[in-house]
């Protein structure tokens, strides 16, 4: 749930990659528990965060041809209350990005200079 202009090219096309991911398993109803306490997945959020992900490689001049269609009562009908509304801490995600990742933390620092 980073923004996506800080992230690096592998990273912004792993979680688009992870949003068409997560819908296919969704509708297979496979269980998504280790996301969830892994807080890696935000059900609520997953169209905007792929059109989010989408319009930045739009921006980067990547091609983009893969919409993502949800249906919610199809996709969210095995999981609890508490799974749909689950909620990502970003600050800690970010966190855990800029620790892992040079490029993504090169890119945060620019466009944190940018904004000052």
């Amino acid at each position: 749930m980073c923004e996506p202009s800080i992230m690096c090219r592998q990273h912004l096309l792993g979680e688009h990659n992870e949003c068409h991911m997560f819908l296919g398993s969704l509708k297979k109803k496979i269980k998504l528990d280790g996301y969830f306490r892994n807080d890696l997945f935000e059900p609520l959020s997953l169209k905007i965060r792929h059109d989010s992900l989408a319009e930045e490689l739009i921006k980067r001049g990547f091609s983009h041809n893969s919409e993502l269609i949800i249906d919610p009562l199809e996709i969210f009908s095995h999981l609890t209350i508490q799974q749909i509304n689950h909620k990502i801490d970003q600050e800690r995600s970010l966190n855990l990005l800029l620790l892992r990742c040079n490029r993504c933390h090169i890119n945060y620092q620019s466009r944190r200079m940018i904004n000052i």
